[in-house]
């Protein structure tokens, strides 16, 4: 089959209608999650809010979604230390 002929299927620039489908009711899904997960965020803990904010992150945030700083300087991990209020 010569590349670029197209022999049968959807044409050009028609979407998947079940995967349309699919993304809005996990769409709507999500949604109302979140709106029940930052209604009662507070009843975590520190430790706990903060991994779910680094589960989340990247869903939100993708990681090539950053602007490029200065690609010479060597990637650092932050370091976040837990101490207890006296």
């Amino acid at each position: 089959m010569p590349k670029g002929i197209k022999y049968g299927g959807r044409k050009v620039g028609t979407g998947n209608k079940i995967s349309a489908e699919l993304k809005e009711v996990l769409s709507s899904y999500s949604l109302n999650e979140f709106k029940y997960l930052n209604a009662n965020i507070e009843r975590l803990t520190l430790s706990e809010r903060l991994v779910f904010f680094l589960k989340v992150l990247p869903f939100v945030l993708p990681k090539n979604g950053l602007p490029e700083a200065n690609m010479n300087e060597a990637a650092t991990s932050p370091i976040i230390i837990f101490t207890k209020d006296e």
